[in-house]
Parts: structure tokens; C-alpha cells; sequence
């Protein structure tokens, strides 16, 4: 049963992100470069589609614990001993990819699509 609710929950998480660049999608890209700042690339893809780019990097760090276990050695004198873990860190890079078709009416490069984020990078947003 937890394997499944484990499962279930990674899928949930893994929808936020998709859904905020869903959110994009029919709208002007600098909507989203209004949101989140300039893309760190723009690709032309030829045919009048344009690919815009996102990085995000995430560092997240497991605080520091110390555990301190008192025992007694063989005089019965206390001895204190402390151990130390955590205090790691993780980086993770992300890239969000926009795709966008020109429209001449509105004279702006408009959301058609995205590239999905990988699971890693769908538990947040481009922010």
C-alpha cells in the first residue's frame, strides 16, 4: 500500500510543473519572460517556430545533525561520544523548453507547447 501511495503522490508532483507551462500555452512567450526573466536561449526552429529556454538550478542542503550517546567503560567513568551527519548538499539543473509559433495578427512569438521537465525538475515551477 505505500508503494502505491509513494507512486501515487510522485505523479501528482510531477503534474505542477507541466501545469504551470500549460498555463502558457496560447499566450505571448514574454508573458513567461515577464514571470521569470529573460530566457537563457532562444532556438529557431525554421518554419516560423521558435524554441525559448529556462535554467533553474536548485541547491538544497540536509541540515547538519549530531547525535551525543553517553555510556559507561569498564571503570564507570562516563564517555561521551558524538556522532555527525548530514550537512550535504544537492544541485539540480533544470531546463524549461517553450516552443512558440509566430503570429503576424498579434505580431508576437505565441506558447504553442512545451518539452515536458524531467521528473526531477517537475516538482516545482520555472520559479
Amino acid at each position: 500500500m505505500t508503494r502505491a501511495a509513494a507512486l501515487l503522490i510522485a505523479l501528482l508532483l510531477a503534474a505542477c510543473a507541466a501545469d504551470t507551462m500549460r498555463s502558457y500555452v496560447g499566450q505571448d512567450i514574454r508573458n513567461v519572460t515577464l514571470e521569470y526573466g529573460p530566457p537563457i536561449n532562444q532556438l529557431d526552429l525554421g518554419d516560423g517556430a521558435r524554441a525559448y529556454q529556462w535554467r533553474k538550478v536548485s541547491v538544497s542542503t540536509t541540515p547538519p545533525s549530531a547525535v551525543t550517546t553517553t555510556d559507561k567503560d569498564k571503570k564507570g567513568r562516563k564517555v561521551q561520544t558524538t556522532q555527525y551527519s548530514g550537512g550535504t548538499q544537492s544541485v539540480t539543473t533544470c531546463l524549461y523548453t517553450f516552443y512558440t509559433r509566430w503570429d503576424e495578427a498579434r505580431a508576437a512569438w505565441i506558447v504553442t507547447g512545451f518539452k515536458e521537465p524531467s521528473f526531477d525538475c517537475s516538482l516545482g515551477d520555472l520559479g
